[in-house]
């Protein structure tokens, strides 16, 4: 970390939050409590960034198209968006998808494949509108060819055979009873240094917020990286301030104490 942005009102400051455990709880969020206090910050002439692992298709349009947003990092760094433009993005090469597919066609775990445009899956339990699903091993070469899939969700922690099927490709990070694939050579901060030089932005006037492992690298990158309260204590140890829970102001209590 580069240290605490302490700059006048009249220099932007740019703002990466992450989704999950952030802004939004399970299903509930963004708060009220926390957009008031983004679209205050706006108003002051600072920038607001989401930051995250979901893939573009997993982001609710309402978030993707707020007015409060400047512009997203999605699929830990993936996919860079400014003003609703894509600026860069990579995806998974179809062999690993369909080598990824064999794998859990064979077992009993559920995986997510998150796209640009749609998710796809196997062994979900869970009802979510629209996801597709996969029941060939050669699905996205043939029934689903050319799907940009920019991320993996995989239920519960990741198995020594997973690993060696998905460690050549992916960054594997353990959450709350599941596990995230960030492609490799991908992160936030790789995605908050190309959002922050396409506007101008210096490092040391960025702040992060997030909550979990993949949030390391931005808390890290950020002139000011924030932990959430309810963040593993891992992060908090590298982060240079600790704001409330996610659900109940935290958020805002960061934009308040930090940038305004």
């Amino acid at each position: 970390m580069s240290g605490t942005p302490k700059a006048p009102q009249s220099i932007p400051l740019a703002l990466f939050l992450d989704i999950d455990g952030t802004l939004v709880n399970k299903r509930q969020g963004p708060f009220a409590e926390d957009i008031a206090a983004i679209e205050l910050a706006r108003q002051q002439g600072h920038k607001v960034f989401l930051n995250t692992g979901r893939s573009m298709a997993n982001i609710p349009p309402e978030m993707q198209n707020a007015a409060w947003v400047d512009g997203i990092i999605a699929g830990g760094g993936a996919q860079v968006a400014l003003g609703g433009k894509t600026i860069y993005h990579t995806w998974v090469p179809e062999g690993v998808l369909c080598a990824a597919c064999g794998l859990y066609l064979t077992g009993d775990k559920w995986i997510v494949f998150e796209g640009e445009t749609d998710l796809y899956n196997i062994h979900l339990d869970r009802e979510y509108a629209g996801m597709l699903t996969i029941s060939r091993e050669d699905d996205f070469r043939t029934k689903y060819a050319g799907a940009i899939i920019s991320k993996i969700t995989m239920g519960g922690y990741v198995t020594a055979e997973e690993e060696a099927v998905l460690g050549g490709a992916f960054d594997l990070f353990p959450q709350r009873g599941y596990s995230e694939g960030i492609i490799k050579g991908e992160s936030k901060a790789k995605g908050m240094k190309m959002i922050l030089e396409a506007v101008g932005i210096k490092r040391e006037n960025s702040i992060a917020v997030g909550d979990s492992a993949n949030d390391a690298e931005m808390i890290r990158y950020a002139g000011l990286g924030i932990a959430m309260g309810n963040g593993t204590d891992e992060l908090k140890k590298i982060a240079g301030a600790i704001t409330g829970d996610v659900g109940h102001g935290g958020v805002a209590q960061a934009i308040t104490h930090w940038m305004l």
